[in-house]
């Protein structure tokens, strides 16, 4: 066993099982990358040895098409428009873990889908992570009747009322000029 170690011990690189577990990937994973060619290695008595400094500047690509340009700016034709609905509301106090269970469940469960959106965004502020906003966007005509959006906000705001303070939340309605 100490001869196995000192084999895979090459200055400045680790083995396909550290860097998966420096990367937070299964080794398979990692595996894939080093075939890839998006990690780079060195096969050393069969066994892959990838060089320190690769895994941790490694970044993972993201999945799907990565644009090679912006999307261009545009208006919908035959007049249709876009409207948003932004809500400002803050998370209470030691709520940060709850609320990641909450939305988790949420997203597992396709739940609060608002009909009629075409975008369902919910943030929390970069500087100030108790800062939430959920935006919701959609065509007007795909727009749901007021009292169905209302009807829909409301059990959302029910199932996170132990959360977020919905006292205090601003809600401001916007519709787009322009859009990509």
């Amino acid at each position: 066993m100490a001869e196995e170690k000192e084999y895979l011990s090459i200055p400045g690189h680790v083995p396909v099982k550290e860097a998966a577990a420096m990367l937070g990937l299964s080794e398979e994973r990692v595996l894939q990358h080093v075939r890839a060619r998006h990690l780079p290695s060195r096969k050393v008595d069969g066994r892959y040895m990838i060089p320190t400094q690769a895994v941790e500047e490694f970044q993972r690509r993201p999945h799907g098409r990565i644009r090679t340009s912006p999307a261009p700016w545009r208006v919908y034709r035959a007049g249709a428009r876009v409207h948003s609905l932004q809500v400002e509301v803050r998370l209470r106090p030691g709520k940060e873990q709850a609320l990641e269970e909450r939305l988790q469940a949420t997203l597992q469960q396709q739940q609060h889908l608002f009909p009629g959106t075409m975008q369902r965004y919910i943030s929390a502020g970069e500087e100030n992570p108790e800062d939430i906003s959920i935006l919701l966007i959609w065509k007007d005509t795909e727009l749901t009747d007021e009292a169905t959006l209302q009807r829909d906000l409301e059990a959302f705001k029910n199932a996170f009322a132990d959360l977020l303070d919905w006292e205090h939340a601003r809600y401001i309605t916007k519709r787009a000029l322009i859009h990509t």
